[in-house]
């Protein structure tokens, strides 16, 4: 199926390749470009459309003792291993070994070391991690982007999570400069 794409481009760009107008009239040589575009950004759709179902991610499945990860037609991708699994988020999954969270690949390889009390999922690039009883954000290095300091922490949206210190809510960004919400006494820390 592929290959009838690209054959089928290959054709149409062939066909509308603006060099074949290059002694017509302007209109004509205007309209060749214009559908080659058209032509090319819709060949880019199709192959990024079969990249993304052919890379789709592995599933979690509880196999009774412990969890891995199917394919959409329920093969085993990653043996289970892992004392609880979650969905994989910007490529990387939660999952739990001896009592700690960590992320792994789509091999089922550790990339960020289980070492987290709880873990939530990638979101903007940052995931949440509980760390000596203090929320945190990691980023896909296992790096701490936003180090451990909150009693709550939730995902990233639009480059801010909301966040609770002490009795007081509001808002981290990505450098960890927290914004506390009106009710709580409005103020910035670093």
């Amino acid at each position: 199926a592929l290959d009838e794409v690209k054959a089928a481009y290959r054709d149409l760009a062939k066909v509308w390749h603006p060099d074949r107008y290059q002694h017509e009239p302007p209109r004509l040589r205007e309209r060749a470009e214009r559908m080659l575009k058209q032509i090319t950004a819709a060949y880019k759709l199709i192959l990024a459309a079969g990249a993304a179902a052919a890379g789709a991610d592995p599933i979690p499945m509880d196999f009774g003792a412990s969890w891995g990860y199917i394919d959409e037609t329920g093969a085993t991708v990653i043996h289970p291993q892992f004392e609880e699994a979650r969905a994989f988020a910007e490529g990387l999954a939660a999952a739990r070994t001896l009592g700690k969270w960590g992320f792994i690949d789509r091999t089922g390889d550790f990339v960020i070391t289980p070492l987290y009390e709880e873990a939530d999922d990638f979101r903007e690039g940052l995931a949440a991690v509980k760390w000596r009883g203090k929320w945190g954000y990691l980023d896909r290095t296992g790096a701490f982007a936003v180090l451990p300091r909150f009693q709550a922490a939730g995902p990233f949206r639009n480059g801010v999570a909301r966040v609770r210190m002490g009795a007081r809510e509001g808002e981290v960004d990505r450098e960890g400069r927290l914004s506390f919400d009106a009710s709580s006494g409005r103020h910035l820390e670093g």
